[in-house]
């Protein structure tokens, strides 16, 4: 298995803190069957600004030390790009790169209120030639209250990285429910840790990728090879169905009258 999100380098965001954390997160990794890693730390202009040239250096580090522990887990550099106005020129500069310097960028959008200029400025990455990898939008406040707001961003092809936690309720009801309804219209691409620490939000998928698979048939077969075409650079095709608009269904995430 591959494991395409995770905070696992030590003390550059808000994942693991040091490299002990680091090591012990690769052996939980290794126990539950995941063979390679991706590192994503958090790019936010102005808060977090790792860049790729960086964690690639940090990355060759690790992967040294865990050599030297007889650790097999292989670590591969990528980032976890908060969408903003800087986003475009970030990527220009050399700044910001897709995962494993492929066309596949992991993005992360605004927790609780839906930013429209986020639409434009994935739309000018994607004129870049890259695709867009949303992260978590099962968390997302707004996809919880509204999942058919998801459908544009179907439309332009992005892909869709879920976290192993929503499936398995780490955190809340209406954020697996909401989980439950991207894998039932076939949105999920990918299921991933986005660990932090070696307990809790630890680098654990097999789990969840079985319980995936009650819900979806086919689901875990899919997310396992499209992590390892993601790496490789392969094509990975959007296959989701759009969410209908159904006050009869959602009406239970409305917060009321706005």
């Amino acid at each position: 298995m591959i494991d395409i999100h995770s905070h696992i380098l030590p003390g550059i965001d808000d994942g693991a803190e040091t490299i002990e954390d680091t090591m012990e997160m690769l052996k939980i990794a290794d126990k539950d069957g995941i063979k390679k890693i991706v590192a994503s730390p958090h790019f936010c202009s102005e808060y977090h600004e790792n860049t790729y040239k960086n964690i690639c250096k940090l990355v060759e580090e690790i992967n040294v030390r865990r050599k030297q522990q007889n650790i097999t887990v292989e670590i591969f550099p990528g980032q976890e790009i908060f969408v903003d106005n800087h986003m475009l020129s970030n990527y220009k500069k050399g700044v910001i790169k897709g995962i494993n310097n492929s066309r596949y960028m992991l993005v992360e959008l605004p927790m609780e209120k839906f930013q429209k200029s986020s639409m434009d400025i994935l739309y000018e990455i994607k004129l870049q030639g890259m695709v867009p990898v949303i992260a978590h939008p099962e968390r997302y406040m707004y996809f919880i209250e509204k999942p058919f707001l998801i459908n544009d961003f179907i439309e332009e092809e992005f892909l869709f990285q879920v976290n192993s936690g929503s499936i398995t309720g780490l955190f809340g009801k209406k954020v697996q429910k909401l989980t439950k309804i991207l894998i039932e219209h076939n949105i999920v691409d990918f299921i991933a840790s986005d660990a932090h620490s070696t307990v809790n939000r630890c680098p654990e998928i097999d789990k969840a990728l079985w319980e995936a698979h009650k819900i979806g048939d086919g689901i875990r077969r899919k997310v396992i090879k499209n992590a390892w075409l993601l790496l490789q650079n392969g094509n990975i095709e959007n296959q989701g169905d759009k969410i209908r608009e159904d006050k009869g269904i959602f009406s239970f995430f409305k917060r009321g009258k706005e």
